[in-house]
Order: C-alpha cells, then sequence, then structure tokens
C-alpha cells in the first residue's frame, strides 16, 4: 500500500474524504505547564534561526508523567554573543564539532534522556509559548521503548513547581533569557 492509498482509504471505516464534514477536529496543543520534565531526544538538526543566524534544534520528547509523549524543542543560535553558550549546551550531548551537528542525531540506537526546565512564555501578541531555560543529560544508553501517542491537551494552569527560583522568574513571561535568539 503506497502513501496515497493510506491517507485516501476509506475501507478502514472512519476515514476518508466521506468522513471529513462529520469528523470533529482534534482539540488544540497547548503549551505545556512551566516545570521539569523527563525526556529524551527525538531529533536535532541544523536550521536557521529568524534572525539569519545558524542554529541547532533538538526536538525532546517528555517521557514520564501527565505531558508523556509530548514535544518540546529547543534551538541553540549560533551568532556571536549565543556561540560559547550553544558550544557548551551541545557539548553534553557529544556535539562538539561541525561535522557531528551535520550528521543525524541522535545516533541510531542509542537514547540521551535528560531533564528539562520549561517556562511558559507570553508574546507581545498574547500567545502563549514555551521556552526551554535549561536542559541536563541524564544518561545515555540504548534505545529503550518505542513512543507512545501523545496524550489529550489538558487544561492545566500553569505553575513555577519544581523549578529552581533562578528559572522560575523566567515561567509566564516574567523574564528574558536563554540563547534561543527567537
Amino acid at each position: 500500500m503506497n502513501l496515497n492509498e493510506i491517507f485516501n482509504n476509506n475501507a478502514g471505516g472512519g476515514g476518508g474524504l466521506d468522513a471529513f464534514d462529520t469528523t470533529p477536529p482534534a482539540p488544540g496543543m497547548e503549551p505545556l505547564p512551566a516545570g521539569t520534565y523527563t525526556a529524551v531526544i527525538a531529533h536535532g538538526e541544523l536550521v536557521q534561526t529568524k534572525s539569519g543566524s545558524d542554529g541547532y534544534r533538538i526536538r525532546f520528547r517528555i517521557v514520564e508523567g501527565p505531558y508523556a509523549g509530548r514535544i518540546a524543542f529547543r534551538t541553540w543560535s549560533f551568532s556571536e554573543r549565543a556561540l560559547p553558550y550553544a558550544r557548551r549546551d551541545l557539548g553534553q550531548f557529544g556535539l562538539t564539532t561541525s561535522a557531528q551537528l551535520l550528521a543525524p542525531f541522535p545516533e541510531v540506537g542509542r537514547e540521551y534522556r535528560v531533564k528539562l526546565w520549561v517556562a511558559l512564555q507570553r508574546g507581545d501578541d498574547g500567545r502563549e509559548f514555551n521556552d526551554v531555560k535549561r536542559v541536563q543529560l541524564i544518561t545515555v544508553g540504548p534505545t529503550t521503548a518505542p513512543p507512545t501517542d501523545p496524550p489529550a491537551p489538558t487544561t492545566a494552569g500553569p505553575t513555577t513547581a519544581g523549578l529552581p527560583p533562578e528559572l522560575a522568574k523566567f515561567a509566564l513571561g516574567g523574564g528574558k533569557g536563554g540563547a534561543d535568539d527567537r
């Protein structure tokens, strides 16, 4: 079966163009509440930031707690000012050369388990978004269980519980920080 057949096949029941009008939309994905999370690195890639600098983005998959399966991102800018911080932070994952930044990451069969400190920010337009303020490597080992489907979004309110005091001030847009260069 090719992709076209998979997406257009209505034989499995509950899908296809005939079901489009009667299917309710999926719930919106609200940002994660501020706090600390255990995650694994799902993917890393070289990117260009909004300001035009080179950068490196890592996608993290939460693996414990009520938000298991949800995704968070962090982008390290390679601007002149931010580059030393990017070198420091990415070095903990063994990403110490430009050749490593161009190679697939994580390596097949390797799992990087990390602790994330996530803040909830509000933009000038009122839109809320997550900002990963800190990433700490916990372990590197062989890949464990396959990813699970993300849970349904919740309406739990934001909190600074579990954040160190130096990061709690960033929660809910209370300060600036990080080398994200957004």
